[in-house]
């Protein structure tokens, strides 16, 4: 009712009670009455809005702030990109790393699953170290087994990151690159160098582990 009509309302319930006493003024029921039906449009406007927000707010909730890696696989290859490292895969085949060295045996399980969603084969612990039947544990200073410096090269920036380049193509038939990081306590007792042990390990047999950390090596 518009208030035009509310009005004329008025002024003929007036004239029809002319006879009749009310405990409650005429005036102030129809003010009543004209309140309530403004509260009922906002309340309905309210509605509105607020279903209209939540219909958007939505994927905003699934999208927070903190946004997980970026991880994206196609004909072109992977790129996964986190807080401690980066994959990517190149045209000629190889795949690009970088890492930070403070926090690079933190992920290593993720590591891990982007090297191999990569295409490379690789295999992934801390403070575990383990070689095939036919190793005969030799490493290089830097830890390293016979072979690696064929699939994985790499050098250590000045800002602390690793910027390592792995080739798939190089790799043996039915073997992988194992990669056993140092723990707390195991970089403790080698002042950090080595910080891993890397070595060409079979895929198609059961590994010999242990927790034997390799030998400080001393640089002269």
């Amino acid at each position: 009712m518009s208030d035009a009509d509310t009005t004329r309302l008025l002024n003929t319930l007036r004239g029809s009670l002319d006879d009749i006493r009310l405990s409650v003024p005429l005036d102030d029921i129809v003010a009543a009455g004209q309140a309530r039906r403004r509260r009922r449009k906002v309340a309905g406007v309210a509605a509105v809005a607020l279903t209209a927000g939540l219909s958007v707010g939505v994927p905003t909730l699934s999208n927070p702030s903190t946004a997980p890696p970026s991880y994206a696989t196609s004909g072109a290859g992977v790129h996964i990109h986190t807080a401690a490292y980066s994959v990517d895969s190149q045209k000629d085949g190889t795949v690009h790393v970088t890492f930070d060295k403070e926090r690079y045996f933190r992920d290593h399980k993720g590591l891990q699953r982007a090297l191999r969603s990569a295409g490379f084969p690789v295999l992934m612990k801390v403070g575990v170290f383990c070689k095939g039947p036919n190793d005969d544990g030799k490493l290089s200073p830097s830890g390293e087994g016979a072979g690696v410096e064929r699939v994985r090269t790499g050098v250590r920036e000045d800002d602390g990151r690793v910027s390592l380049i792995f080739k798939p193509e190089n790799m043996p038939p039915n073997t992988q690159l194992f990669i056993g990081y140092l723990n707390a306590s195991q970089l403790a007792s080698v002042h950090g160098n080595p910080g891993s042990v890397e070595r060409l390990v079979p895929t198609n047999v059961k590994l010999t582990c242990d927790t034997v950390a390799p030998p400080e090596h001393v640089y002269r």
